[in-house]
């Protein structure tokens, strides 16, 4: 589900109510490819809608991954990250600059649940850890920062079509 229309018909299927706030989140969301956090989604979509708070932003990011319309995506437990593309796939996170990027293994995603007396498993998450190709040619932190925001700058839109 990437694009608007079946994000709409989704969230109608879901009982969710589709609001123009929802739609800036999600579209702000799937176009990018840095796997954002809220206070990003909040930057690029106040832009087009400044009266938004980024409250809303949380929430409904919160509420469309609790409905299954997005994924979150936590890595390494520090900062909660969002991915728009709900398709199966796994993630690889730079230890030192914490980008993440997605991989597709097809044989990661046949993994059987395994049966457990304390839980009720129902489902799994693959996440890679290694060092970037940046960091590993020894960009320092604030080239690595400067760098990070300067593609996610070019890499948001914000703007319905």
């Amino acid at each position: 589900m990437n694009t608007i229309d079946q994000f709409i018909n989704a969230c109608r299927e879901k009982g969710l109510n589709v609001t123009y706030q929802r739609i800036l989140i999600y579209k702000s969301l799937v176009n990018s490819k840095e796997h954002p956090t809220a206070e990003t989604i909040f930057e690029d979509v106040k832009s087009e809608y400044p009266s938004i708070s980024l409250a809303t932003v949380y929430k409904t990011l919160e509420t469309l991954a609790e409905h299954q319309l997005i994924d979150k995506v936590t890595p390494l437990h520090d900062l909660a990250r969002y991915d728009g593309n709900t398709d199966q796939h796994q993630h690889v996170v730079c230890l030192h600059c914490r980008k993440i990027v997605d991989v597709y293994e097809d044989s990661l995603n046949g993994i059987s649940l395994p049966d457990h007396d304390d839980f009720q498993i129902s489902g799994y998450r693959i996440q890679f850890e290694g060092i970037c190709q940046e960091c590993a040619n020894g960009r320092d932190p604030e080239e690595r920062t400067n760098h990070k925001r300067e593609r996610q700058e070019l890499t948001f839109c914000g703007k319905l079509q």
